[in-house]
């Protein structure tokens, strides 16, 4: 059922409008517009919401999912283990280690994890036929307790390592020489201290050939 409407003369071209009902005997447009009505009243929705956003605004938008991406990342790391315990308010501050050389501060976080080429772990693995210390000799178990507070090989190191911490926490050493060495990792004023005492050690590389 078309209606014509009007014929306007332009220029000598002759410009005829129709009117056509969208609907009018297609099934196909029907069943679309019958399909449409119902996703709509199953989703409760009483109208189409259009919502923009100025390009302005992206960016800020963009910075802000990655921002709580990464605190949902790390919220769940410090869930699941507690080596990854962190200390305040996620992504607030940028660590000192992420400003280092790479290989510095590869081994930071290699020990920060646990997952250091210490004598226990890669005696875990069978990389080695035993834990014992091969920077000092001795037959105690190379952990990262014992590297950072006992091995002979890096005693003036720690010394001054503690006394970097205790002044990072605003104490004396010996206050926080009982600090387990899984938190010292997780506070923040104490990052500059552990990359010195790695940057003087050989700490955290592996075993020499």
């Amino acid at each position: 059922m078309n209606r014509r409407a009007q014929s306007l003369p332009t220029h000598g071209i002759a410009t005829e409008i129709h009117w056509v009902p969208g609907n009018c005997g297609i099934h196909a447009n029907k069943e679309a517009d019958r399909q449409a009505n119902l996703a709509r009243d199953a989703s409760g929705s009483t109208g189409i919401v259009r919502a923009y956003t100025s390009a302005s605004n992206r960016p800020r938008r963009i910075s802000e999912g990655r921002s709580a991406a990464m605190a949902e990342w790390e919220a769940n790391k410090s869930r699941k283990h507690f080596r990854y315990r962190l200390n305040g308010k996620a992504g607030t501050q940028r660590h000192i280690p992420m400003t280092c050389v790479k290989s510095l501060a590869t081994r930071f976080h290699r020990l920060k994890s646990g997952h250091a080429p210490t004598g226990v772990y890669l005696n875990r693995f069978g990389h080695r036929d035993d834990h014992k210390c091969w920077w000092c000799g001795e037959t105690v178990s190379q952990t990262r307790e014992h590297l950072f507070r006992h091995c002979s090989r890096w005693r003036d190191q720690q010394g001054d390592h503690w006394k970097a911490v205790g002044k990072a926490r605003g104490g004396k050493a010996g206050r926080f020489r009982n600090v387990q060495i899984s938190e010292l990792f997780t506070i923040q004023e104490c990052d500059q201290a552990v990359m010195d005492f790695l940057a003087a050690t050989e700490v955290g590389r592996f075993p020499p050939k």
